[in-house]
């Protein structure tokens, strides 16, 4: 019995640090954990602090700058994340974040291994800082930085009665591509700036006459709104296909994802109010509109 108790106590703490990382650096979408039943929020922040630890290896602040130790850094989580999945090696090594993550793992055992593999293969797409021709190839990175996190969690939120999960796959890959579409526009200035990344296709910039713009901001002109505007409302065609497949979702699942759906739309339409103006000014919402 107090091997146990001590067990349980670790993995509370486990997903507590979880939690805490999780409303730190994804403020809205912990908002959204705040609707689920609270075994679901848990394996939830699990999730989200597994996927934050794999970003860090590229864009943390402690990141190392060379692309081929950030490679081998990768190469190792990927080792890391089979070691975990097939339970090699029992704790030895294992961090509280990991703990947790594989106790997740356990309570919901329906959990795929390739959408995690997937995301480690987007974050090595970042180390070449390329740049996307076309939305496909954009789509591509979307899916396995953001639309993987869906599919992850889709054992966690379960599906409605008669429905499988792979019936919900196709809205779950959905809303993830809307939410980084909606990352990508929210970021674009700070991008540019800070990392010296576009990532919106240069298709698009061609088509609407926007050249690749200065790192320090500029004024926004009708081009550049054009574009941001065909950009938006690419998102908001991807929440659409999202939202109808809410139903699908266990009763439990709607309301947080719905909640979700519409935190991130309102980033859209921050965007919106401020003319489209994300290289001078970053998106948000404010306490008052969460």
């Amino acid at each position: 019995m107090p091997a146990r108790q001590a067990r349980e106590s670790q993995l509370d703490s486990a997903y507590e640090e979880c939690k805490k990382l999780t409303s730190e650096y994804a403020k809205t979408f912990f908002l959204a954990t705040l609707a689920m039943e609270p075994l679901q929020a848990k394996a939830t922040w699990a999730i989200y602090a597994w996927c934050r630890r794999v970003d860090e290896i590229v864009d943390g602040p402690k990141a190392d700058p060379n692309p081929e130790t950030q490679r081998k850094l990768l190469e190792e989580w990927m080792a890391r994340l089979d070691s975990m999945w097939s339970d090699r090696g029992g704790q030895a090594g294992l961090d509280s974040f990991d703990l947790a993550f594989k106790d997740m793992l356990q309570q919901y055992p329906g959990s795929d291994i390739e959408p995690y593999r997937d995301m480690i293969r987007g974050m090595q797409m970042d180390i070449d800082d390329r740049r996307y021709e076309t939305w496909e190839e954009l789509y591509l990175y979307c899916y396995r930085v953001a639309a993987t996190v869906g599919l992850m969690t889709l054992p966690v939120m379960g599906t409605a009665k008669g429905v499988g999960v792979d019936d919900a796959r196709t809205p779950a890959v959905a809303l993830g591509i809307a939410l980084q579409i909606t990352n990508i526009l929210r970021d674009v200035g700070e991008d540019a700036r800070d990392r010296g990344r576009i990532y919106l296709p240069i298709e698009d910039l061609k088509r609407f006459g926007v050249t690749e713009r200065s790192r320090n901001g500029g004024a926004v002109d009708e081009n550049y709104r054009n574009l941001m505007k065909f950009e938006i409302a690419r998102a908001r065609q991807y929440y659409k296909e999202a939202e109808e497949g809410i139903a699908l979702l266990a009763p439990g699942a709607q309301l947080p994802v719905a909640v979700a759906a519409e935190l991130y739309k309102g980033i859209l339409d921050e965007l919106e109010k401020n003319d489209y103006d994300n290289f001078n000014k970053r998106a948000f919402l404010s306490r008052e509109q969460v």
